[in-house]
């Protein structure tokens, strides 16, 4: 697509049509799923200089491994896939973060490492994994992913086709 602002106009109104179809009261978990789907977890963050990397601010430095392996429209504007590698990346970011800490704080405050074997991220996210707003907020990403997905697919074919 030719600005990512157009990707991010278009994902934000096409999101009203995806709430047509959900129950009210998972309106909000869907709705953040798609907001971050769409500015923050996009299929572009394969590109170092995308919208969606920059928006990471000084954080955007964790992802420039996933960049460096994954070309451009490869596996992240896979459907699902795509959705499913990023959130992946981001848990082993996350569980490498964790044990960092763990073993740092094992060495230098014992107390503290008690209070942070409490949110160790496999417990984390198998407690998330039973909450049905996970579930929404999980088909919010996927939907921004296939909004974002459709609309380069659209593009592509309309710069192929167009006359002039």
């Amino acid at each position: 697509m030719a600005l990512g602002r157009t990707h991010e106009l278009i994902n934000l109104l096409a999101l009203p049509g995806f709430l047509y179809f959900l129950p009210k009261e998972f309106y909000l978990p869907f709705s953040v799923g798609y907001v971050l789907g769409t500015f923050f977890l996009s299929p572009d963050l394969d590109l170092k200089h995308s919208k969606p990397s920059k928006r990471w601010k000084a954080l955007k430095i964790l992802w420039h491994p996933y960049q460096k392996k994954s070309k451009h429209r490869g596996i992240s504007h896979i459907p699902i896939l795509g959705t499913f590698t990023r959130l992946l990346y981001i848990f082993l970011i996350i569980t490498a973060l964790y044990y960092l800490l763990y073993f740092f704080l094992s060495y230098y405050w014992q107390e503290g490492t008690q209070k942070i074997s409490q949110l160790h991220p496999l417990i984390l996210v198998e407690e998330l994994a039973y909450k049905e707003w996970t579930f929404y907020a999980l088909l919010g990403l996927i939907a921004s992913e296939l909004t974002h997905i459709s609309l380069d697919l659209l593009w592509s074919f309309w710069k192929r086709i167009k006359p002039f």
